[in-house]
């Protein structure tokens, strides 16, 4: 099929057979092309440093009062088992990131108007936790999760974050929940 069609489309570079208005036309085409920036991607807000910091000092936990049990290793589904906590960071245009909470598992309370539910702007990485031979729980390169997340969010307008701050945050959520993280 392909071999087909490409007879009837002109090559690349050559438009030999065609008329003059023809060539003139892809002449313009090529030269409007989009170009997309392959490197040092980030939302607009992302120049000010005070909107892309995370002060990890701030970090409030408030423990669950109501604690799961442990679910076993096989039976772990993704998606349907989930830890006590959860780690909120919300982002304002005037403050940037706001103090960062881990708070009890709960559901998310959204205006009904709000954005993403009409528009479906979201990003998201997944990071894999484990617990090494003395019992310690390790994040399986983290810093690689953190720049994918910050160019994902990045190409779609999103605000990006300073990625070590999320990585303190991510630590200090793992030791917490350490019990969830199979051995």
């Amino acid at each position: 099929m392909a071999t087909s069609l490409r007879t009837w489309l002109p090559k690349a570079n050559t438009l030999t057979h065609a008329s003059s208005a023809t060539r003139c036309l892809y002449a313009q085409a090529r030269s409007q092309r989009r170009t997309y920036a392959t490197t040092n991607l980030q939302a607009p807000d992302a120049a000010d440093p005070k909107l892309r910091s995370i002060d990890t000092s701030q970090l409030s936990i408030t423990p669950t009062t109501t604690p799961k049990p442990v679910t076993p290793h096989e039976e772990l589904v993704f998606g349907r088992v989930f830890t006590d906590h959860m780690l909120s960071l919300e982002w304002t245009a005037g403050e940037g990131w706001l103090p960062p909470r881990i708070t009890p598992y709960q559901n998310l309370s959204l205006d009904p108007a709000t954005c993403v539910l009409h528009y479906a702007f979201e990003a998201f990485e997944g990071m894999k936790a484990y617990k090494d031979r003395n019992g310690d729980v390790r994040l399986f390169r983290p810093d690689k999760n953190m720049a994918r997340f910050n160019k994902s969010v990045a190409r779609i307008a999103l605000p990006t974050f300073d990625g070590e701050a999320a990585i303190d945050l991510l630590k200090k959520f793992c030791q917490l929940e350490k019990r969830f993280i199979p051995s």
